[in-house]
């Protein structure tokens, strides 16, 4: 996939409170297995949703 922004995905919380993300997300980001992702929710509301880079 192009980078690109504008794009939108749903993803369903499941009863433990997981979500799925897409594959062509996991694509697009390059998540891999055991690969940590980041949300930070900024003053205004909204998420941000990232992969996390690095070591912590």
């Amino acid at each position: 996939m192009a980078r690109k922004r504008g794009f939108k995905f749903y993803s369903t919380v499941s009863d433990r409170g997981q979500i799925f993300i897409p594959k062509v997300l996991q694509d697009y980001f390059g998540i891999r297995k055991r690969d940590k992702v980041e949300f930070i929710v900024k003053d205004d509301g909204s998420i941000v949703f990232a992969k996390k880079e690095g070591k912590e």
